[in-house]
């Protein structure tokens, strides 16, 4: 007899796994906020309702939140306390749209906790306004401390500690400052604008504005004088304050000198506007015995506005430096008194040096760069400001995606995800604290093979040449 076997059904069941919806939490008083910061997880928001709340708000071991005011046009304010603000061991963090006024020591104050093996990692400051913190001492608007992957972006930082620092960062690593403004009525000459010092690397500060009082502070500062316990190096590294410190498109003005290099092999300042240092264009300096001795700098394609007052030396030159070591080349030098005493003494040979031409910049307006693939155009003020472009088919204007990064000293200036679109008129409207890039047409072969999704809509067969005209 035939034997019949019934099929043998298998049944799969597909388990989806449960993934919690971000949270929105929503804060109207100190209690909230701080139970919100005990609880948030990662995806979720601290949204601050408008009003005032207290300072020195504490959290550690922040994964993926965001604290920010609830409404982007109505910031709330986060008022006195030792710290407006303080995060420890944190990652994939943002802070913005917030106001944090009249702390006694710090702003914000984002750190490792004291482990330099466990970094605070990928931070983000965005469309901050620090204001009124501190007094005579070494208090800072914004201070990192152990933090590898910033970004600051659109932030205010206006009369921190006298002898402070705006952004003072120790061991910090692999970030970017820009379009933001530090200002100082009042600071000392020991006080900074921004300050990487403390085995800092890998940091660009780009495209901000920096006005110190005539006579004190140090603007921008590419290393400093640290304790030998604070020290945070990443690579194994050792020896230096701060390491890879590139500094680009800024607008400087005031302070006892321009730029600053303390106890640092290289540092690269170029393309910025230093206007009316009281002292010294340069500093030259060693403020750490035993660290890398001040070498290799790199000072090119700046512009340089001063007046009879100051020195002769141009350059301060510490004792247990190399300035001789120090790249200059392409530098314009004017004195706004005497144009025909504008030869700068430099401690070794500058390479086509423009001297005693004047430079034409309006300080309130658009700064345009020329490269060879185009224009860098930079508004570092506090208002809206129009670029006009006199051959509008000679450029395309490039525009960033996700995750898209720039570098001007490169032969495609473009990284990541960008698109070329043609300009639609002769007029460029950028807002406050911002940037734009044109890039020359025809494109040059390393951007157009650089970029996804371009969109050329006009190409001519020469860029134009010579410098363009402005409309402010």
């Amino acid at each position: 007899m035939a034997r019949f076997s019934l099929p043998f059904i298998i049944t799969f069941v597909v388990l989806h796994p449960i993934v919690a919806s971000a949270i929105d939490h929503v804060v109207t008083n100190n209690s909230e906020f701080s139970a919100a910061l005990s609880i948030a997880a990662s995806g979720d928001s601290v949204l601050l309702a408008p009003g005032t709340y207290a300072g020195g708000n504490f959290a550690s071991g922040l994964t993926g939140v965001t604290i920010r005011s609830q409404s982007a046009t109505s910031l709330a304010v986060i008022s006195g306390g030792n710290e407006g603000l303080h995060l420890t061991d944190v990652t994939n963090v943002t802070v913005q749209d917030l106001i944090i006024e009249n702390s006694l020591f710090n702003g914000i104050n984002i750190d490792d906790g004291g482990s330099f093996a466990s970094p605070s990692t990928n931070v983000t400051l965005r469309n901050l306004i620090v204001r009124d913190i501190g007094g005579g001492g070494n208090n800072d608007g914004i201070k990192l401390s152990g933090v590898t992957g910033f970004t600051i972006e659109r932030v205010t930082v206006t009369n921190w500690g006298e002898g402070g620092s705006a952004i003072d960062m120790v061991g910090a690593h692999n970030g970017l400052i820009e379009n933001s403004s530090f200002r100082h009525d009042s600071l000392s000459g020991g006080g900074t604008g921004i300050r990487p010092k403390g085995g800092s690397k890998n940091i660009v500060i780009r495209a901000n504005r920096v006005d110190l009082p005539g006579g004190n502070g140090r603007p921008i500062q590419a290393g400093g004088s640290t304790g030998a316990a604070f020290f945070r190096f990443i690579d194994g590294d050792s020896g230096y304050e701060a390491d890879n410190i590139t500094v680009e498109g800024n607008v400087i003005l005031g302070g006892i000198t321009g730029a600053s290099y303390v106890n640092i092999d290289g540092g690269n300042f170029h393309h910025n506007v230093i206007s009316q240092p009281t002292s010294w264009a340069i500093r030259i300096l060693n403020e750490n015995t035993g660290l890398v001795e001040t070498q290799n700098g790199v000072f090119n394609d700046n512009v340089v506005l001063f007046d009879d007052g100051l020195s002769s030396s141009f350059v301060n030159i510490g004792p247990n430096t190399q300035p001789g070591t120090f790249m200059f080349a392409r530098n314009q030098w004017f004195n706004v008194d005497d144009p025909g005493s504008s030869t700068p003494n430099l401690p070794s040979v500058e390479t086509g040096g423009i001297i005693g031409i004047d430079p034409g910049i309006d300080l309130s307006g658009v700064v345009d760069w020329d490269f060879d693939w185009g224009l860098w155009l930079v508004n570092a003020n506090d208002a809206s400001n129009n670029f006009i472009v006199t051959e509008p088919a000679g450029f395309l204007l490039a525009v960033p995606g996700v995750g898209a990064e720039f570098d001007p000293l490169l032969g495609n200036p473009l990284i990541g995800a960008w698109t070329l679109s043609a300009l639609t008129g002769t007029s460029i409207d950028l807002a406050a604290f911002s940037q734009a890039i044109l890039i020359a047409v025809p494109v040059p072969p390393a951007i157009w093979f650089g970029i996804t999704g371009v969109l050329m809509l006009s190409r001519v067969a020469r860029r134009p040449t010579g410098r363009l005209g402005s409309e402010y």
